[in-house]
Parts: C-alpha cells; structure tokens; sequence
C-alpha cells in the first residue's frame, strides 16, 4: 500500500508539477477529526483553503460557520443550499450565467451536491502532511497533466471518462462532491468565482480524484509516464 506521501510525490514527478497536491476530507461527525488538529482562525472560502494548501502549504479544518462561501458549503454537504442559489436567481440576476431564472434553477438542480448534515466539517492540506487519509485528491494543472490522470485512470478497464460541470462552483462541487459522490475522476474547467476570489490561472485545470482511485493511477503513471511522454514527443 502506497502512503500519501509516495502518491503525492509521484503525481508530482509524473506530471511535473511543483506545487502541492491536495487532499481533503469530510468529516461525518466530530468523533472522526484527529485531536491534534486546529479549527482556522476566520473564515476562507473553499477555494482559497484549496489554493492555499496547493501553494503554501497551509492546513484549514473549518465547520460551516468558517465557510465564507455559503453556496461552496452547501456543495460539501455543511449547510443547506443557499435560496439565491438553489432558484437560480444567483446565477441569473446577479451573474448573468443565464438567460432565465429557470435555467439557473436547472444550473443548481443538477449539481452534485452532498446531502446537507452530512458533513460536520472539511479538513484541506497538502497530502502528503495530512493527518488522516483524504476523501478526495485535488490537482491545478496544465490539460496535459488532466489528460495523463484521465488516461491512468483508465488504463486497466477502459471505457470514457465523463465530466460534470457547468463552469459553475468548480473547486466545491466539480473536483470534490462530485468525485466523493460518483467516486469518477472529474475535471473542471475552473468558474468565475475561483479565478476573482482563489487566483485560479486562465490557463488551469481542476482535477479531482476519488481517493479509491489514487493507488491505481499513481501505479499506472509511475510504470507508463515516460513512455507515454516518449511516443508523445518522438
């Protein structure tokens, strides 16, 4: 059994890249969160404890109330979803994502979201210094990066990966309830709000990764990543 530190030090070497990979988990009640571990100091957005953890290492464990971000809250399961949101009036009125409210409310109705309770609280950090093991792994990369977890992730029983998004809520609900929840790797295109607010790149991709999934892809990657970037560059 690989540890998190070897998983994240081969996604990094495989796919060259040199920030931090992201875990995050979800905890279902405050039995489950390590002793050890400290509530943030004052709310973040989900995105920007993401960020924050990929880029300088930071730790965030945060009940609903530290969730600046009540729609990303609602997304992991903390909070119900906000009533802007869930009838589209967010989406068409202040927005502009759509040309009626009706299309917004459609827009949120086919989120996957987890069931609002489930979750007490979510614990984001680097992955190879988390504490406990992740429900779900997060990467910021290139498409190529995306592509060579794509193709990893189905290397042993192919098929075609399916992505969900609407370029709406993308660290929240693209890369992380909706891998937790169909237990596929997704990938996001980003959305407005994580580039404003989290300093999400143009350029970037999101990738979220079922922590199922993570031996089998992180094996594939290390045994088939120079060949494939071999035959790609030949």
């Amino acid at each position: 059994m690989m540890n998190l530190e070897e998983m994240s030090d081969i996604l990094k070497s495989s796919l060259g890249i040199r920030d931090n990979i992201v875990g995050v988990r979800l905890f279902k009640s405050e039995e489950e969160i390590p002793q050890d571990l400290n509530i943030i100091e004052r709310p973040f957005r989900y995105c920007s404890m993401i960020q924050g953890a990929r880029r300088d290492g930071v730790s965030y464990l945060a009940h609903a109330d530290y969730h600046e971000c009540k729609g990303g809250a609602s997304g992991l399961g903390l909070v119900e979803c906000p009533e802007n949101i869930r009838t589209g009036a967010l989406y068409f009125d202040k927005l502009h994502k759509c040309s009626t409210k009706e299309a917004g409310t459609l827009i949120a109705a086919n989120m996957p979201r987890i069931l609002p309770g489930s979750t007490v609280a979510s614990y984001v950090a680097p992955l190879d210094k988390m504490v406990t093991r992740p429900d779900v792994v997060i990467l910021v990369g290139n498409p190529l990066q995306a592509r060579r977890i794509v193709q990893a992730a189905m290397f042993e029983k192919g098929g075609r990966a399916t992505f969900n998004t609407a370029g709406i809520q993308s660290f929240c609900v693209d890369a992380t309830s909706s891998p937790y929840l169909k237990g596929e790797v997704n990938v996001s295109l980003g959305c407005d709000g994580s580039v404003r607010n989290a300093g999400l790149e143009d350029e970037e991709v999101v990738v979220g990764i079922p922590y199922e999934m993570m031996e089998g892809i992180c094996t594939v990657l290390k045994e088939n990543y120079q060949g494939w970037d071999k035959f790609m560059r030949g």
